[in-house]
């Protein structure tokens, strides 16, 4: 049986934890354990069976079997009348093929949140050492880390800059895709040319230039994308030339 229970978490380890840490499917990470511990439960009840179909059943002896110690026998449960007595070898594998089982899902929960936890620090990290660090001189061409990738963008062809928290999406000038960047907005606010580029809300930043017109806190682009106006940044956004002239 210890062959049994070996087996059963070395299939659990490789056929149902992929869905759940690479590939990322709780559901049918939850499938395949569920469908592996129904096939443990079922070998164990077969290899516990009585005689096969083509087995006779067991000969008394002559005389007869002997009576239990106590007294005759009498039906009532596993250990006697009262159903007291051992539990069924075959229950005590279940049950404990089932903790096993659910140790494993502990372990395997308890190694992803240590992952998840560490990489979120490393994320907080490099995100504080990106505001310690000095603004560089706002240059025309603007180079983007992306996805691995080493992005370059003119200045002129930023829509619009959209904040998420840990992230930016930067939207783009023919693209139907933003470019997506680990950047705070506060910091690429710095960076980008003040007489072109406004915040105007806590989540935006706009190029003045692609402003078709302003009404009730809130722009419209040339392309019919509109942006909200915080109320924070609505009379810095006032103050600008290109205000009067779209109102």
């Amino acid at each position: 049986m210890i062959i049994a229970f070996l087996a059963l978490l070395l299939l659990h380890n490789f056929l149902a934890v992929p869905f759940l840490v690479r590939k990322k499917k709780p559901w049918a990470y939850a499938a395949v354990t569920l469908a592996l511990l129904g096939g443990f439960v079922a070998y164990v009840l077969l290899a516990r069976g009585g005689p096969g179909p083509g087995m006779p059943p067991p000969m008394p002896p002559e005389g007869g079997f002997p009576p239990p110690p106590g007294g005759p026998w009498e039906p009532g449960g596993p250990g006697g009348p009262e159903g007291k007595g051992p539990m069924r070898p075959e229950w005590f594998e279940m049950i404990l093929g089932v903790l096993l089982l659910a140790a494993n899902v502990g372990l395997i929960y308890w190694v992803q949140a240590r992952r998840s936890t560490a990489r979120i620090r490393e994320l907080e990290a490099e995100l504080q050492q990106r505001d310690e660090q000095p603004a560089p001189a706002t240059p025309e061409t603007m180079l983007f880390r992306s996805e691995g990738q080493d992005v370059r963008v003119e200045a002129a062809q930023i829509r619009y800059v959209e904040g998420m928290s840990e992230y930016i999406k930067i939207w783009l000038d023919g693209a139907a895709e933003p470019l997506i960047v680990l950047e705070r907005l506060k910091n690429l606010e710095k960076q980008l040319p003040a007489g072109q580029f406004l915040r105007v809300h806590r989540s935006y930043i706009v190029n003045l230039a692609r402003i078709r017109a302003t009404a009730a806190g809130q722009i419209t682009l040339d392309d019919g994308t509109q942006i909200p106006v915080g109320d924070s940044y609505r009379d810095k956004f006032r103050k600008m030339t290109i205000f009067g002239k779209t109102q």
